[in-house]
């Protein structure tokens, strides 16, 4: 088990070190970026090539709007102890962030602003649950999960008469293990 431990570790180091990808000339390539945090960023959504948002610890985002030349950083208020383990982009605007954590501490907050302001848009309620991804197909449809309570994995969508992404409705979906 250690040989294989080894053998894994010796593969991946070069390319962790690597200052470029090693592909074909068409294949993509790392650049290295200041995004003007020093907390770990631990979540990425690239809008388009121009237009990405970043989440990360201590209630942490950062937006480009330039293809990475520059980032804006920022702490979302009243979040400087969450960890921002989800974000999906919708725009330059419009942004969620999902917070993982027991209970309380899973959280869903809204931009419309490119992140002067933020709105939250979903807390957990149950103390056993525990938020930690999430997906939007559209600005109006949309899903988050948690890992299994009991037996089975609580989710929320947001409802779409609503007009805006709330979450308050809860379905639950039994575990197939």
């Amino acid at each position: 088990m250690r040989t294989l431990a080894l053998l894994l570790a010796l593969a991946v180091l070069p390319a962790l070190t690597a200052p470029t990808v090693m592909a074909d000339h068409h294949g993509p390539t790392l650049t290295p970026q200041d995004s003007g945090t020093l907390n770990r960023l631990q979540a990425v959504s690239a809008v388009n090539p121009r237009v990405v948002w970043v989440s990360g610890l201590g209630g942490t985002y950062a937006l480009t709007t330039d293809g990475g030349k520059t980032w804006q950083p920022g702490v979302v208020p009243g979040a400087e102890t969450l960890q921002f383990r989800d974000v999906e982009g919708v725009n330059a605007r419009v942004a969620y962030l999902m917070s993982a954590g027991p209970g309380a501490d899973s959280r869903i907050y809204k931009t419309q602003d490119g992140g002067a302001t933020w709105t939250l848009q979903f807390q957990n309620e149950n103390p056993d649950a525990f938020y930690d991804c999430f997906a939007f197909w559209t600005q109006k449809r949309g899903i988050t999960f948690s890992d299994a309570v009991e037996g089975r994995f609580p989710l929320h969508r947001p409802e779409p008469a609503a007009g805006n992404r709330r979450c308050p409705a809860t379905s639950h979906h039994r575990s197939s293990g």
